[in-house]
């Protein structure tokens, strides 16, 4: 065997979650968005954000399986994807930013129920009755602290705490942020973050998966931002 030979191979999948994430994108875009209300977007896009947001999470964390892998020494048990990240990496600059969003694939994945009473017509907001931790789901212990429950939706980067909220705002910011830590991760260590091979076909031209960031809202207009 040449001395140049490659000895063992650490399989991650997360590279090839590239092209569906645009594929799904692409789906979600060619459709104008609907009028939306607090409690819940249109069919079509909420179906395609909750899947991109699930499948971009679960891009990320198997570039983390590939590191706790490799610094299998510091990895501390039942610590969550952002504590670990912390743990690895204690200058990572935004762990609120990746808690919140990983309570939003806990929030789709899991489907948190919220209790919702219809507005009158001259008051399209509706009301809360019932919050998922009441009717018995149980989120991490973060919870209360991440979500504003008036709001629906997460403190720091305002995302719908409700799966049937979630749409392509939500997808604008998971997609961001999720990709600010692969490139974090990338410049501490090429080797254990390779993000080699990201053209990806969209809307019929070739681009990088960092260019699908570009077709994407990036704020929260609801908000007000």
């Amino acid at each position: 065997m040449s001395s140049h030979a490659v000895s063992d191979i650490i399989s991650i999948i997360g590279t090839s979650y590239f092209q569906p994430v645009a594929d799904l994108v692409e789906r979600m875009l060619q459709h104008e968005p609907v009028a939306e209300n607090s409690s819940a977007t249109g069919h079509f896009e909420n179906g395609y954000a909750a899947a991109i947001t699930i499948l971009l999470v679960a891009m990320l964390e198997s570039f983390v399986s590939r590191i706790r892998f490799l610094r299998n020494n510091e990895v501390v048990s039942e610590r969550d994807v952002p504590d670990q990240l912390e743990i690895f990496f204690p200058d990572l600059p935004h762990k609120t930013e990746l808690s919140e969003v990983f309570l939003l694939r806990n929030i789709v994945v899991h489907n948190h129920v919220w209790h919702l009473a219809l507005g009158e017509s001259d008051e399209p907001e509706t009301k809360t009755l019932a919050t998922p931790k009441q009717l018995g789901f149980k989120p991490k212990k973060t919870y209360d602290s991440i979500v504003d429950v008036a709001k629906r939706k997460t403190v720091a980067l305002g995302l719908s705490a409700s799966p049937t909220s979630v749409d392509r705002h939500d997808v604008g910011i998971v997609f961001r942020v999720v990709w600010k830590t692969l490139v974090f991760m990338n410049e501490k260590n090429f080797s254990h973050t390779p993000l080699a091979g990201q053209a990806v076909k969209f809307c019929g031209k070739i681009c990088q998966f960092s260019d699908l960031a570009k077709s994407l809202p990036n704020h929260y207009p609801r908000d007000g931002a």
